[in-house]
C-alpha cells in the first residue's frame, strides 16, 4: 500500500468496472509526512474521501480482492482515510494537525 492525497476528481461515464456508487478520484503519492511527490494516478474511491485527505491505495489484484470489486477490471483502489502516521516513535502526519494552508489541507484536517 502507498499513502496519497486526493487532488481531484475523474468522471467517466462509460465504465467497465461496474463498482456502483463508487467514484473515480485523482491521487498523488505522497511521503510519510503527506508531502506530495508529484505522480499522480486514478484509483476507485471505496471509502468516501474528500479532497484533500490523506489515503491508502492498494495496487494490482488486491484491488479485486472485496466483495465489491471481485473480478473487476481495477489497478488501484482507495481502501482508507488516514488519522496518523508515526514513525518510529514520533507522529509524522495527522489529520487533526494539518496546517489549514498547506496545499490540499482538507476542511477534516483543519484545527
Amino acid at each position: 500500500m502507498t499513502t496519497a492525497r486526493v487532488r481531484g476528481t475523474v468522471v467517466a461515464t462509460r465504465r467497465a468496472d461496474k463498482v456502483e456508487g463508487a467514484r473515480w478520484l485523482l491521487v498523488e503519492d505522497c511521503d510519510q509526512s503527506g508531502k506530495g511527490r508529484n505522480e499522480f494516478l486514478v484509483a476507485l474511491d471505496m471509502v468516501g474521501a474528500d479532497r484533500g485527505q490523506l489515503v491508502l491505495v492498494t495496487q494490482g489484484s488486491s484491488c479485486r480482492w472485496t466483495r465489491r470489486t471481485d473480478d473487476r477490471p481495477l489497478d488501484a483502489l482507495v481502501v482508507a482515510i488516514v488519522d496518523q502516521i508515526d514513525q518510529s516513535g514520533a507522529l509524522t502526519w495527522s489529520a487533526g494537525a494539518a496546517d489549514e494552508d498547506s496545499p490540499g489541507a482538507s476542511a477534516r484536517g483543519r484545527t
